[in-house]
């Protein structure tokens, strides 16, 4: 499928649309189980908002014949791989570093420090997979 991650996007936008509905209208008491219920419904509803317009935009955008020749020259791809690899070694090192100064300044608890942590571990376990098959297919 070639709109595999506009697909994605706007199906977690929807997903948070409904989040945002629950919580504004207090489906089921779901606001009343947290004791920031509103504020769930604010970010989870702009977060919905910014996923369902990135998905719409990314479904409809139409690229060009040329583009779909420039996304596939090796020496694009190649820079590509260069871009998502520095990124993603930047935010390895940032996540805990963020982590660890939101507990030091009192915004999140010593359970949400290691719950961040434990989704960095599991994000950079799924890299090795990937780099593993990856392997495999070269």
């Amino acid at each position: 499928m070639k709109n595999k991650p506009a697909v994605i996007t706007l199906s977690l936008g929807i997903l948070f649309a409904l989040a945002t509905a629950a919580f504004a209208f207090n489906v089921g008491g779901v606001s009343d189980a947290l004791p920031l219920g509103a504020q769930a419904a604010f970010g989870l509803g702009g977060c919905a908002f910014a996923l369902v317009v990135c998905g719409i935009f990314a479904l409809v955008q139409k690229p060009t014949k040329a583009q779909l020749i420039e996304q596939t020259d090796e020496r694009n791809v190649a820079i590509g791989n260069l871009a998502a690899t520095k990124a993603f070694n930047l935010f390895t090192v940032l996540v805990p570093v963020v982590a660890l100064v939101l507990w030091v300044l009192g915004q999140v608890t010593l359970a949400g420090v290691l719950a961040i942590i434990a989704l960095e571990v599991a994000v950079f376990a799924a890299y090795l997979v990937f780099i593993a098959r990856a392997q495999k297919t070269m």
